[in-house]
Order: structure tokens, then C-alpha cells, then sequence
């Protein structure tokens, strides 16, 4: 008898060795973040912080400091890796980062509740600091809700499969689908954990638009002030 697992969801694990410059450089960007924003009185009653949310220019940018133009280039190494184990070398296909935050999950509690990113159709998490030894606060994936349904009345948390959980470790770059539903789980810790979050858009090359794929933003024309005059 043989059982066969259909359409299963890559997820990439990779972890990365920063040169020590480097590795302070990014924390001290998200120490920084962390004492300036994370801690004005507003966001005092919240266990996490993301800066993709805050509304506030710049916070989703962090992809264009200096600290993090190796962590940059890491991803850019990584996903090609990614796309051609997918889809071959000659998959022909541009990935563009369309954001990047800062993420501050606060000791004793932080967690962020259960979410896709589906304005992208890559994300990754690269954890800055964790705390030796500790797994909690980890990120957890999810089958959709109807993922049985068509099969039997299996509710999809007790028919997750294995590995859909990861434990944060210092310097692991995660890269999944962004319309996979996750979360962070509970985190126990004695100081706050920090990490970065991208949201990445793949197209075709500029002038090279194929069917079902996602033109290059070089091809796109603003529909605003086109009407009549």
C-alpha cells in the first residue's frame, strides 16, 4: 500500500553566520526601534510590535539601511535558490521586495494572532536575537480550513502534517507562500526577541508579460488621470 502526499507547501529553512559587524549592526538598528517606538506609552499595553502596521513612513522600508544590505543579498541568494529548485534555472522570473519591517515580540507573552500576507507571493522572517535554548514564541503554519473538506470532516489542526511548526533560532531565515496562513506562538522570554519580516512580489522581466504571470511594474501604467479632463 502506498500513500501519497499531493501538492505539498515548500517552505525554506536556512541558517545564516552574519560576520559579528554585521550581526550588531542589524541589532542595534532593532534596539533602536525598539526604545523608540516599541516603548512610547501608546503601544505600552501591546505584547508585539510589527512596523508594517504602525503606519508610520519608513517603518516598512528597513530594506533600504545599511544593516541590512547583506541580509538583502542573503535573501536575494536564497530565493533564487528557491524559484529554481521550483520551477528549473530558465524559469525566466523577477522578484522584487515590496517591504521589510521590524518585528519586536515583547518577554513574557508577545504572539501575533493567525494572518497571510497576500498582497505578496513570497515572505520570509530572518530572526536578529533569540535567546539561546529557548523555542517558544515559534512560528506556526496552517492548512486552510477546507483543506479536509472535500475528503472527510477532519477538523485541519488535528490533521496537521509534521513540520508545520519551526522554532526561532538566531540568525534562521524562513521563506514560504505569503497566502500561507501562520502565526507566532506565545513567547516566554527574559528580553524581547527581534527579527525582520519581507514581503516579496515575483513578475517577468520588463516588457516580457506572459499569460497568468504578473507583468513587471515598468509595464504598469497609473490609471489616475486618465479620465476626461
Amino acid at each position: 500500500m502506498a500513500f501519497h502526499w499531493l501538492f505539498p507547501t515548500p517552505v525554506l529553512q536556512v541558517d545564516l553566520t552574519p560576520e559579528a559587524g554585521v550581526a550588531a549592526a542589524m541589532e542595534a538598528q532593532l534596539v533602536t526601534f525598539d526604545r523608540e517606538v516599541f516603548a512610547h506609552p501608546e503601544f505600552s499595553g501591546r505584547n508585539n510590535l510589527t512596523g508594517d502596521l504602525l503606519g508610520r513612513a519608513g517603518l516598512d522600508q528597513v530594506h533600504r539601511l545599511e544593516a541590512f544590505q547583506w541580509l538583502n543579498g542573503q535573501l536575494a541568494l536564497h530565493v533564487s535558490g528557491f524559484l529554481q529548485e521550483l520551477m528549473g534555472p530558465a524559469h525566466g522570473l523577477e522578484v522584487h521586495i515590496q517591504k521589510a519591517w521590524p518585528v519586536v515580540c515583547a518577554q513574557e507573552g508577545g504572539t501575533i494572532e493567525p494572518h497571510t500576507h497576500r498582497n505578496a507571493q513570497l515572505s520570509a522572517v530572518f530572526y536578529v536575537r533569540t535567546e539561546a535554548d529557548n523555542a517558544t514564541g515559534e512560528l506556526e503554519f496552517q492548512a486552510p480550513e477546507d483543506y479536509f473538506s472535500h475528503v472527510m470532516a477532519i477538523p485541519y489542526k488535528d490533521a496537521a502534517a509534521l513540520g508545520g511548526v519551526f522554532a526561532p533560532k538566531q540568525h534562521r531565515l524562513l521563506l514560504f507562500p505569503s497566502d500561507l496562513n501562520h502565526r507566532v506562538t506565545p513567547y516566554d522570554g527574559s528580553s524581547p526577541r527581534y527579527s525582520v519580516s519581507y514581503d516579496l512580489a515575483i513578475t517577468t522581466p520588463p516588457g516580457e508579460g506572459r499569460e497568468m504571470r504578473m507583468p513587471h511594474p515598468m509595464d504598469w501604467v497609473p490609471l489616475s488621470g486618465m479620465g476626461p479632463a
